[in-house]
């Protein structure tokens, strides 16, 4: 057995003595643990309850998850480097639902993100007499523009407006904390470069320059990729 595989096994054996009565694991809790294993991080037993909950629970139906991911591609629509679904923004959606519909939370799932799709569903019914479902994409920019702005002073759309700048929030985040969101970003974090020295308009500027022979013994970029090696007594050969 691979390494991999007997640690995937031990936290499988974690789950079904801490979260089961049973004497086996069902085909479920190895979707779960699947599921967290992927993203190759500890757990403890506390932790793994909570996922537990979290990747078996469903907060939102497939209506509203369908809704949320119509709602979340006008915002940021789909490009050159993937869509919403590709980044798992509505995933994250059903993630805080469930995680924060909690008394400590103020039952933010329910009070919160599912109120914004009553809101949202109400303002195009009254305008369109649709569901966002049935809207069309410029139907809903429409209400959109309305309620995308703060200094909008219309005492009707004051709750939509809230609940739209939490549902733009947590799109722009879901989407620009995954890897095509980064990528879309053009965000390239720390990456080898090749540094041969000061640039020779910065030196000019400063009226000095580098010594050919240290030069060529220290900034030599066609041995970067050299192994060093010594001899027996320890003296550097490379």
């Amino acid at each position: 057995m691979k390494r991999r595989d007997s640690i995937k096994t031990m936290f499988l054996g974690s789950i079904g003595a801490s979260l089961t009565l049973e004497s086996c694991i069902t085909s479920e809790d190895k979707t779960v643990l699947d599921q967290v294993w992927q993203y190759n991080y500890g757990r403890t037993t506390e932790e793994l309850k909570w996922d537990y909950k979290v990747l078996t629970g469903k907060f939102f139906s497939d209506t509203e998850l369908s809704t949320i991911e119509k709602i979340a591609n006008i915002i940021i629509p789909p490009n050159e480097y993937g869509s919403i679904k590709d980044a798992g923004v509505v995933e994250l959606f059903e993630i805080i639902a469930k995680d924060f519909s909690t008394p400590a939370h103020n039952q933010y799932g329910e009070k919160v993100l599912r109120r914004g799709l009553i809101v949202f569903e109400s303002i195009c019914n009254s305008r369109f007499n649709k569901s966002i479902l049935e809207c069309s994409d410029e139907q809903i920019k429409s209400i959109f523009d309305d309620i995308a702005f703060s200094d909008n002073k219309d005492e009707d759309l004051q709750e939509a407006i809230r609940l739209f700048a939490v549902y733009r929030g947590m799109v722009l985040t879901g989407y620009f904390t995954s890897e095509i969101g980064i990528k879309d970003l053009g965000y390239k974090g720390n990456t080898p470069n090749v540094w041969d020295g000061v640039p020779e308009e910065i030196l000019k500027d400063y009226s000095v320059s580098y010594d050919e022979e240290w030069i060529s013994r220290c900034v030599d970029q066609s041995k970067r990729n050299d192994l060093a090696e010594w001899d027996e007594d320890g003296n550097l050969l490379t």
